[in-house]
């Protein structure tokens, strides 16, 4: 290798890394910012500002309050509606490769800018950090911003699911029965199981729009989680291995280490009623991240010819116990995980 090719090597190694570091600064200054500043209106701010000027970026799509409702997002709408600052999904198309129309992967984040449990009021000691449950929208931000810095050759939909779920006379109840998008009629067993709600709307309407090859979502999900794995690795769920074990060395290469967890039949059945399809919550107190899983695997829609229909590479990451940290508040885990991922040929 001559001194040239060294040098170019190495100054695109340190690209890389500036890309990681700062994309994780991005969505860790993000999340610490607090509920009432950082509210859904606030959101959708820096996202404008994030891509303000990019040439990859194709379109940014805002769905917002009525619209939600309007499009058949009920369980999106039902848990913001209760806010001051309206819920809202907001899609970023980014084209870095025009010569293809496909869509190689979307990311759907959780921007939950503060969770109040809803009527299933959380607790003192439980309540005081949950302007970070927005961390995964805000991980998905960050990898939006390193992808736009490292200008990466490919097409990617990156997707903030926010609003806020508040408590008053307007918010939804337990006992609701509301329609999704998808069609199924979902139970809220808990007001405080909201992020599997804003997420099932996003993950179908992402799909029926992109049509991705792959689709992660990620989430500040569930405390079961944080029981299974600790504060140190995150879960990760899935339908398809290859995905899977790119996710696990993107997570091995970035030191944002990932576990790969299962959802087994008993998940998928746990979750089903009689007087609705399903609930948003599992049949038992046990297992909450494999249901949580399971229940958003049941948003995606079937793509592709009619007869070879399938799901698209799904994997679902709960990050609850990385990304909340008592001490730092937002770690910021997942834009480098996510970014190595992207990077990858």
């Amino acid at each position: 290798m001559s001194h040239e090719s060294t040098n170019f090597a190495e100054a695109q190694a340190y690209k890389e890394k500036m890309a990681s570091a700062k994309a994780t600064e991005y969505a860790r200054s993000i999340a610490n910012i607090r509920g009432s500043e950082a509210d859904p209106d606030w959101m959708e701010a820096k996202i404008w500002e994030l891509v303000k000027g990019n040439a990859n970026i194709s379109e940014v799509r805002v769905l917002k309050g009525q619209e939600l409702k309007d499009l058949g997002m009920n369980l999106f709408y039902e848990v913001g509606k209760g806010a001051v600052s309206e819920p809202r999904c907001v899609l970023v198309d980014y084209r870095g490769n025009p010569e293809s129309s496909k869509v190689d992967v979307a990311l759907v984040g959780k921007g939950l800018t503060f969770d109040t449990g809803g009527l299933n009021l959380k607790p003192t000691r439980a309540i005081e950090d949950m302007h970070l449950d927005k961390g995964g929208a805000c991980a998905v931000m960050g990898a939006l911003h390193g992808t736009m810095s490292l200008n990466l050759k490919k097409n990617i939909v990156f997707v903030m699911a926010i609003a806020e779920n508040a408590i008053g006379a307007e918010v939804y109840k337990p006992g609701d029965i509301i329609k999704s998008l998808k069609g199924h009629t979902v139970e809220v067993g808990n007001t405080d199981a909201e992020g599997r709600l804003v997420l099932a709307d996003a993950i179908t309407y992402t799909c029926r729009e992109y049509q991705p090859e792959a689709l992660i979502d990620i989430a500040t999900l569930t405390g079961s989680i944080m029981v299974a794995l600790g504060e140190e690795t995150a879960g990760l769920f899935s339908n398809d291995d290859t995905l899977a074990d790119d996710l696990l060395k993107a997570g091995k290469d970035s030191n944002e280490t990932l576990w790969r967890m299962p959802i087994m039949a008993e998940h998928r059945k746990g979750i089903k009623r009689t007087a609705s399809d399903l609930n948003n919550c599992g049949s038992g107190r046990y297992a909450d991240a494999s249901s949580a899983a399971a229940f958003l695997e049941s948003f995606l829609e079937k793509q592709g010819e009619d007869d070879k229909k399938k799901n698209p590479k799904w994997a679902h990451l709960d990050i609850a116990g990385t990304c909340m940290n008592k001490k730092i508040g937002c770690t910021g885990f997942g834009s480098d995980l996510l970014l190595h991922y992207l990077k990858k040929e």
